[in-house]
C-alpha cells in the first residue's frame, strides 16, 4: 500500500514537474499588477493573424473575457489613472 501512495506521489511530482510554471498558472504566464489595466489577446497562429480569443483585467478588478485561448498570445498593459 506504501510503495503504490509514494508510486503515485512520484508520478504527480513529475507531471507537475513537465508541465511549465507558466502553464500551470493558468494565464499562461502574465499577471496583471496592481494599478494597471491589462489586456491578453490569444491567436491562432505564431504570426498573430487571426484572434480566437482576448481577455481584459480592468482597473476595478473585474474581468471580462471571450474566445478561447491559444499558446500563440500578446499582453499589453496601461496604468490606471
Amino acid at each position: 500500500m506504501i510503495r503504490r501512495v509514494l508510486g503515485i506521489a512520484t508520478l504527480a511530482a513529475a507531471a507537475l514537474a513537465v508541465v511549465p510554471a507558466t502553464a500551470q498558472a493558468g494565464t499562461l504566464g502574465f499577471r496583471c499588477p496592481a494599478g494597471y489595466m491589462c489586456n491578453t489577446a490569444y491567436y491562432s497562429d505564431p504570426e498573430h493573424n487571426n484572434v480566437v480569443g482576448a481577455k481584459t483585467e480592468f482597473c476595478d478588478g473585474q474581468v471580462n473575457s471571450w474566445g478561447t485561448t491559444s499558446r500563440y498570445s500578446e499582453w499589453t498593459s496601461s496604468p490606471c489613472n
